[in-house]
């Protein structure tokens, strides 16, 4: 995947940075400052087209799932400058770097009402998985059909709080334009059990694997050889 699940001309720019590392302190589990217990986390962030920041996933993990769940919360915290798209305020996920080091936060006093930062309760599930084979028989394309070429695509899917896809982009290409492209229509037609957080669905990009296989050439039995005519 490139920068994020989806591509901007001009990408957006964090613009409360004082006020992020004031959030990093906060959120900052107060066992693991005690224990001087540090780390970097990469977080995917999803801006809207207002430049309000979300987390979406752990893209590089600090090794701390306490840590890794703390870095998601200040993802929540960011506003940003909007991506740009021929001029135009656009949707875009980036990704970015949370770091929290004990010394930043020596002094602290630990808020007693704040709640304990939450991992997602699940993630989503495919539903109709029976349907799958249909879809990629229906959308595999049929030169490629001709020639025996399969693939795998990886897809990165923005799965919604409804369960439904609402893009897609390429993570890692089969190495055909075609069969990328087909499973995109494949996955787009995909239906999932929605993720949840804190018990409520929730949307989230995740991780699809969208593979065609190449069909297996059709034996056929040798022909006995043709005997000559006799005459009795």
């Amino acid at each position: 995947m490139p920068s994020g699940p989806t591509l901007a001309e001009v990408p957006p720019v964090l613009a409360n940075e004082p006020e992020v590392q004031q959030e990093v302190v906060r959120a900052y589990p107060p066992e693991l400052v005690e224990q001087g217990v540090g780390g970097r986390v990469e977080v995917w962030v999803y801006v809207d087209s207002a430049g309000r920041g979300g987390s979406g996933a752990v893209k590089t993990s600090s090794g701390n799932d306490d840590l890794d769940c703390a870095a998601m919360q200040v993802a929540d915290f960011m506003e940003f400058e909007p991506a740009l798209n021929q001029g135009v305020p656009a949707e875009v996920w980036v990704s970015e770097w949370v770091e929290f080091r004990p010394e930043a936060a020596e002094g602290r006093v630990a808020d007693p009402g704040r709640p304990r930062c939450e991992r997602w309760d699940t993630f989503p599930v495919a539903l109709e998985t029976n349907e799958i084979e249909r879809w990629l028989d229906e959308a595999y394309p049929p030169e490629l059909v001709e020639r025996g070429s399969g693939g795998k695509t990886l897809l990165w899917l923005y799965v919604t709080e409804s369960g439904e896809v609402l893009k897609y982009e390429i993570r890692e290409s089969s190495g055909y334009d075609a069969l990328d492209e087909a499973a995109g229509t494949v996955a787009m037609n995909m239906r999932f059990e929605p993720a949840r957080r804190l018990g409520l669905p929730t949307g989230i990009w995740v991780a699809q694997p969208i593979t065609f296989r190449a069909p297996v050439p059709t034996i056929r039995e040798p022909r006995q050889p043709r005997r000559p005519f006799q005459r009795p």
